[in-house]
């Protein structure tokens, strides 16, 4: 992905626009009026900066600063420089009449942000960071850091907020100038155009900003009105007309302006103007969600989906496409990042999209479904028309930027119809769909009214690649059902069987120094025997039947009390829906239930952790655990199984017991399979694990390893490319 060389605009352009009668000039604080520094203390306006914002005041210019700082942090530099407008808080508290008027109640959710500021200070990762508690928000910041120790406070950082945002929906995950900001939905810069477009309605504004609160600003702009990008450190495709370089330069345009307007100054501004059009790439991968940046342009690992694409991507020259998880109303714009590892293309969607697209019908009516569970759907028209409405959203994205024989390569139930938009929209060139969960029988697949329009959606694209031979059989199925219905002739795509792995060597390939929590675990634990679960707290993970059957071990071999604890991470997800929440509390039930009637003054036997590990945690506590219990009910795939076998001790592994209905069951033969729909004989597995001799756990974890390193994420992209490939030549 790359942009032609920026070139200036043409001078009267820009006179025309900043000799307005009623022009607003809104800018950010740090990183475009002044340069970043560690701390707000080290950052104040200059005299020269104070002089500048004084004289274009003078000269009939509305000036408005708009800083993501706190208002207390805000108000030093606020009181030097006070013919401006100024509004802290990425432009949710506003000073006015000789105070700061802040949000309103609802983005005051005091207690929770409490709540997260001390569970991050509590993490000795971030003992150099910086916090900085605002209003409706909380900054993490690490340029103060020392430049080895970046990569664990921003990975801390990313899996404490994360793990908050599960459990609260009103806000977001902002990426800033070396921070990551946790903030209220309603806090953005956006605001605070609307109040001065209010306050004068005949104003033209003109907006200067870097990083998120920029891009807010911009997405508020008019047509007619102009966004200018301060790039500082990241060269990133923007919202914006035009950029420049540094606070420096923004100073020198911020003069051009004073002079076009005092003096009738008709040079050229010193600005670059933004490419209108980005090169197209050879690859788009469209996921629901892009992947997150976390620090020095990586992204965050998606279910070993990054690491998986990487290689293909930058072969390719490829570009990532998804939704930024954020919500904004009206038309949201794609936004282009090409200094990122690999590039990534996002846009919002409305709140409206996500209610009813999101949390709807992916979430409500397509999660159930294709897991088998159709007692738990809920069908809305609405919601269909929505999920048929984002899908082209979708689709309009993927091709703006692929090449038009490029190739799209969709991820997962989110875009089951987006082969179809991108055919109408007139897109002719390679593309694929890899279903991550399982895909249902046709007589549970018939309960969605929209079963026949998703089926001939799906046989738009080139390769349909499924985790095992079961969910493609049943997709097949499904497609001869529909003939059967039909007079038509059906087209058939290409069917692939590509289970995905994990890399083995990144989960053997971890530090040595036991993570804090890990030690208190195994001192916790002395002797005991340990059984681990890991999952994200849903109800097809089967996780309150894995505690029933604990239960029943615990009463059926009493020999096992005191001796043998159950820890279960269960993952926040998808906290705003109300089964997900009544899921935490039947599962919280179980475990008082249970600690309560065998637990002792010395024991406790089950272990309950409703958070998320990074990965180096997690490897630890799949290499401290005697048994791993992987039992989902249902599931397409399910990676902690292989990670658990990757990461074992090959000298004392520990055992697998795996649900027979996880897709993982299909590959890893040598786990001791089960049926957790029977808890008598779950318990009994357990027992058969924790009394497993050496010899069989080394034999059955040997063929479990081999089986691993034929089937990692690199090599499971490279045969997705492959199959698609040679489907296309077959069609020639």
């Amino acid at each position: 992905m790359r942009h032609p060389t920026p070139a200036p605009f043409a001078s009267p352009f820009w006179l025309d626009h900043v000799q307005h009668p009623r022009l607003t000039l809104v800018v950010d604080l740090d990183g475009t009026l002044i340069p970043f520094a560690d701390t707000p203390d080290h950052a104040a306006l200059d005299a020269a900066g104070i002089a500048l914002i004084d004289a274009l005041v003078a000269a009939g210019v509305d000036v408005a600063i708009v800083t993501g700082r706190s208002c207390a942090s805000a108000e030093p530099v606020r009181a030097a420089a006070s013919s401006a407008w100024w509004f802290a808080e990425h432009g949710s508290s506003r000073y006015e009449h000789g105070t700061w008027i802040g949000p309103d109640d609802r983005a005051r959710e005091v207690d929770e942000l409490d709540q997260l500021a001390s569970s991050l200070r509590a993490l000795p990762e971030l003992a150099d960071a910086r916090l900085e508690r605002k209003a409706c928000g909380l900054a993490v910041h690490w340029r103060s850091v020392p430049s080895e120790l970046r990569a664990s406070v921003i990975a801390a950082a990313d899996q404490a907020c994360t793990d908050w945002l599960d459990a609260q929906p009103a806000y977001e995950l902002v990426e800033g100038v070396e921070l990551l900001e946790v903030r209220h939905r309603s806090a953005t810069a956006a605001h605070a155009i609307a109040w001065l477009r209010a306050r004068a309605p005949d104003a033209h504004v003109l907006a200067i900003g870097n990083d998120t609160t920029g891009e807010d600003m911009f997405l508020a702009l008019r047509d007619d009105e102009i966004g200018i990008a301060v790039r500082n450190f990241r060269m990133r495709r923007s919202r914006a007309r035009a950029w420049l370089s540094s606070p420096d330069a923004v100073r020198e345009f911020l003069a051009w302006i004073l002079d076009a307007r005092t003096r009738d100054d008709t040079r050229p501004p010193p600005v670059e103007q933004t490419p209108a059009t980005p090169a197209r790439a050879r690859l788009v991968v469209v996921s629901n969600r892009a992947p997150s940046q976390v620090a020095d342009g990586r992204m965050r690992q998606v279910s070993g989906l990054v690491s998986a694409l990487l290689p293909a991507l930058q072969t390719h020259e490829g570009i990532w496409l998804g939704w930024s998880g954020r919500e904004r109303e009206g038309t949201n714009p794609v936004l282009i990042e090409t200094e990122l590892q690999p590039a990534r293309a996002s846009f919002d969607l409305t709140p409206q999209q996500r209610s009813q697209f999101y949390d709807g019908f992916c979430n409500r009516a397509l999660w159930p479904l294709l897991h088998s569970f159709p007692s738990r759907v809920r069908y809305s028209d609405a919601e269909w028309q929505t999920y048929v409405e984002v899908n082209e959203l979708y689709a309009r994205a993927a091709l703006d930027l692929v090449e038009a024989d490029g190739t799209i390569w969709a991820h997962d139930y989110h875009l089951l119809l987006m082969g179809r938009a991108l055919r109408a929209l007139g897109y002719r060139g390679p593309q694929g769909l890899f279903l991550h969960v399982p895909f249902p029988a046709p007589d549970v697949l018939e309960t969605l009214p929209w079963a026949d329009e998703l089926l001939l959606a799906m046989t738009q694209y080139d390769l349909l690649g499924f985790h095992t031979e079961q969910w493609a059989d049943n997709f097949r199925n499904g497609l001869r059902a529909l003939q059967a219905r039909t007079p038509r002739s059906l087209a058939v795509p290409s069917i692939g069987v590509l289970p995905i792995g994990v890399d083995p060597l990144s989960f053997r390939a971890v530090d040595d120094t036991l993570d804090r929590e890990i030690l208190g675990l195994r001192a916790a634990l002395g002797t005991r025997r340990m059984i681990l679960g890991v999952d994200r707290l849903d109800y097809s993970k089967g996780i309150p039947h894995r505690l029933r059957a604990f239960d029943r071990l615990l009463e059926q071999y009493p020999e096992w009390r005191g001796q043998v604890s159950f820890v279960q991470v269960s993952v926040p997800s998808r906290i705003e829906v109300p089964e997900y929440a009544e899921l935490r509390h039947e599962v919280e039930t179980l475990v008082g239930r249970i600690n309560g009637r065998y637990g002792e003054a010395d024991w406790v036997p089950v272990r309950y952790l409703y958070r998320s590990y990074d990965h180096r945690v997690l490897a630890q506590l799949y290499r401290t655990a005697d048994v791993a219990l992987v039992t989902p009910l249902r599931d397409g795939m399910n990676l902690v199984a292989k990670e658990f076998v990757a990461a074992q001790d090959v000298e004392s592994p520990g055992v697998l017991v795996l649900s027979r209905f996880a897709g993982a069951a299909a590959e890893l033969t040598e786990a001791v399979l089960t049926n957790p729909y029977h808890p008598d004989g779950l318990a009994a597995d357990i027992d058969r694990a924790l009394r497993m001799p050496i010899e069989e756990r080394l034999s059955r974890h040997g063929s479990l390893a081999r089986t691993l390193l034929d089937s990692t994420p690199q090599r499971w992209a490279g045969m997705f490319m492959s199959r698609l490939r040679e489907h296309r030549r077959s069609l020639a």
